[in-house]
């Protein structure tokens, strides 16, 4: 389990020349990281008398959060587990085999850009609620948050290339298309609100 492990080694066996872990893991904790600076913010606001006003909203916010930090979290390693389960199922040359892989390389990736997207949701309050101090630490978030969504719309995009289940990658596409839109927006309005701040 590389989540319980230590930073070092997980870098060292990114850069190896090792099958895993690789960019789906690497997004995964990419997006913890993003999630974890919200979290951060959260936490630096709650419980400071001039931010009382919007303590409430914030404390909604760190809910949210930490949930997905643990989403987030999970999938370092399932993604690990799912390219292990793609490369022995292309070894088998059996259409249906790899196909039910690549499904389940695809939804280990869609949930990176969920949880992505959801982390997301946060930032642009954030970037207006929380504590001025950490305000670049909204953007840092917002940025990082929105890498992992590209690294895992990526993933998604090379699985539903594999597959033979057409009807299934024409329903997929649809749906990585409105994510795609929705996480465009939010981090627009992050980043715009952020720097607005800092002024």
């Amino acid at each position: 389990m590389y989540i319980d492990g230590s930073i070092k080694k997980y870098i060292e066996d990114l850069a190896a020349r090792k099958p895993t872990p690789g960019g789906g893991s690497a997004a995964a904790l990419c997006g913890a990281i993003g999630t974890a600076l919200l979290e951060m913010v959260c936490n630096f606001t709650i419980g400071n008398e001039k931010y009382k006003a919007v303590e409430a909203q914030v404390q909604t916010y760190l809910g949210s959060l930490k949930k997905i930090e643990e989403g987030f979290r999970q999938l370092v390693d399932e993604d690990v587990s799912a390219y292990s389960k793609i490369r022995d199922a292309f070894k088998t040359k059996d259409k249906k085999i790899i196909d039910k892989a690549l499904k389940y390389g695809y939804d280990i990736c869609l949930k990176i850009c969920r949880f992505s997207r959801d982390a997301m949701e946060n930032a642009p309050g954030l970037s207006e609620k929380g504590n001025d101090r950490l305000i670049t630490d909204v953007g840092c978030g917002a940025e990082l948050l929105n890498a992992a969504f590209n690294s895992g719309a990526f993933n998604c995009e090379i699985n539903l290339n594999g597959m033979e289940d057409k009807a299934f990658v024409e329903k997929e596409k649809a749906v990585l298309a409105v994510l795609k839109k929705d996480i465009a927006l939010l981090y627009k309005d992050a980043i715009l609100k952020t720097k607005e701040r800092m002024k």
